[in-house]
């Protein structure tokens, strides 16, 4: 027993002297004791910190931090008291100052990144989420924590499997979970964004009919309506349950209860989930009898004798395709008759080929025809540097109409999360959404408060002018930074402040950033050239798309 607490105390005196040689330590006690390793935690959390201040003082970053030779001083004499502390022997004390050092340096980290003027910031409202609310009082403390946020839209789920938020009447059956509610669901949270300045967008299913491995009670009432693959079946891969798109009936039953939405509610928007075939590669569904009574009638094929790969298989998936295509043309101008200003989106599958190829889902034809205001790539994954890069990446390449890349937080922890909102903000800056709020805790909103949403974004498709005079502001602060350090030689400033003038009050003027700057031989270095052309590019996309 001797023997083996010598080996563990052995043990423990090697790591931390291992770990003192490996780390960017100031302190080299002579003694060495466990609670060493809260010296070294608070030691790993100020370098940390120090690099990252640095970081983002080097690239002139619009932070939220004002003083960090103050910060950094202060935290300085927390972690010498903590060294005393451990010269002491007072291993209590020494665990206290560590989690205080740790915990201030966290939450000036959070600070030390942009948050942006102009952009979209959505949430997906989940009614499960909603429900549990409870009513006006719950759904106001939830609101009140994501106005602290400042989300600027909801896509609140208000139809669903069948059901609906709202209460029941003659198109909507309403959900049990909110029976309970003593006033409508909707009109509240309407209610009661508005008075925080967040726009409601009614997030509601289409083909879609039920996720849990049988029929819901649309397909229950209405058999006939199921969508169908090859051997007859109408349950996807997925577990799902869909509705045909070929089906007029079906498509009147949608739009009649989208409408219903848009007359008696005051939405500032439509979100359509679901608009596409199930997620089978090449639209393995579309074989029930009205689909296929519609293309044997169209062009005199029978789908069923059409396999993969033969000439005739690209007629059947284009066919497939536009049914997609009309069902989201018809809906949207329905829409738009009852209210012009109306937003009607699209949460899409992300990769406008992926789409078409996985869902025949082809929305960027839906952008092009302006059937659609903005489309929402569910750009779902955990891998930051390829998958969620490229596909926003070549979104954005090809499309010139607006996408906010939608968040996962459902497959995220936090930081993660953070991580992915600075990425979606070098790529895409004019917005984003986060799926969804059934996974966000308090600490999250708060996190997002702290940091990346600390300022209030303006909507970039609601006032332009305000939005561009944001944008110039923006730009300006970070102009006065670099000036502040010397890198700038004032001509070239004089120049660079006249062509953000320029660029922000004249409709035409279409001269980029690069070209200016080639133009006017500017006397920048490359390392200034890259920050302010990306601030440039960000309200160059933002003249250009709306």
């Amino acid at each position: 027993m001797i023997k083996k607490i010598i080996i563990i105390n052995l043990l423990i005196i090697f790591l931390l002297i291992n770990f003192t040689l490996t780390t960017a330590a100031y302190y080299q006690p002579q003694n060495y004791r466990v609670s060493l390793l809260e010296l070294r935690a608070s030691e790993r959390a100020l370098n940390d910190l120090e690099q990252k201040l640095d970081q983002a003082k080097k690239e002139f970053d619009l932070i939220g931090v004002a003083d960090s030779e103050n910060i950094l001083n202060n935290l300085d004499n927390l972690y010498q008291k903590q060294i005393l502390a451990y010269e002491n022997n007072n291993d209590l004390v020494v665990t206290k100052l560590s989690t205080k050092i740790i915990d201030r340096s966290q939450k000036i980290q959070l600070k030390l990144v942009e948050s942006k003027p102009v952009q979209l910031r959505g949430i997906w409202l989940d009614s499960g989420t909603w429900a549990k609310t409870g009513g006006a009082a719950g759904l106001k403390e939830l609101l009140d924590l994501m106005e602290e946020a400042n989300f600027n839209v909801i896509f609140a789920e208000t139809f669903y499997k069948g059901v609906s938020a709202i209460p029941t009447n003659k198109f909507f059956q309403q959900d049990s979970r909110f029976k309970d509610w003593e006033k409508d669901p909707l009109q509240i949270l309407i209610k009661e964004a508005k008075k925080r300045e967040i726009e409601v967008h009614a997030w509601v299913w289409v083909f879609n009919e039920n996720t849990k491995g049988n029929w819901g009670p649309i397909l229950l009432e209405n058999p006939s309506w199921a969508a169908k693959n090859k051997k007859g079946e109408t349950i996807s891969y997925h577990n799902s349950s869909w509705l045909s798109p070929a089906n007029k009936e079906v498509k009147q039953f949608l739009q009649t209860k989208y409408e219903y939405l848009v007359k008696n509610y005051d939405l500032a928007g439509i979100n359509l989930d679901y608009i596409r075939f199930p997620e089978e590669y090449r639209g393995s569904f579309g074989y029930d009898q009205h689909t296929v009574q519609r293309f044997e009638k169209e062009y005199n094929l029978d789908p069923f004798k059409i396999e993969n790969g033969d000439f005739e298989f690209s007629i059947w998936n284009k066919y497939r395709e536009d049914l997609i295509t009309e069902m989201v043309a018809e809906t949207a101008l329905k829409l738009k008759k009852i209210d012009p200003h109306l937003l009607v989106s699209a949460d899409v599958i992300p990769g406008t080929e992926e789409a078409r190829y996985r869902a025949l889902q082809n929305w960027s034809l839906w952008l092009e025809n302006e059937y659609l205001d903005f489309v929402l790539p569910m750009t779902y994954t955990e891998n930051l540097f390829s998958e969620l890069n490229n596909w926003i990446k070549s979104d954005r390449k090809t499309i010139n109409s607006p996408l906010y890349p939608g968040i996962s937080v459902f497959k995220l922890n936090q930081a993660q999360m953070l991580e992915q909102l600075k990425e979606v903000n070098k790529i895409n800056p004019n917005g984003n959404s986060l799926f969804a709020a059934a996974h966000l805790t308090k600490n999250d909103y708060q996190t997002l408060a702290a940091g990346i949403y600390s300022k209030k974004a303006r909507l970039p498709n609601r006032n332009k002018n305000k939005s561009y005079l944001a944008m110039q502001n923006y730009i300006l602060k970070r102009l006065s930074l670099i000036q502040k350090a010397g890198e700038i030689e004032n001509e070239s400033l004089i120049k660079i402040r006249g062509y953000l003038n320029q660029l922000v009050k004249s409709e035409n003027f279409k001269v980029k950033f690069e070209t200016f700057a080639a133009e006017n031989d500017l006397k920048i270095k490359a390392k200034i050239f890259r920050i302010l052309a990306d601030d440039f590019r960000y309200l160059e996309d933002l003249k250009r798309i709306y």
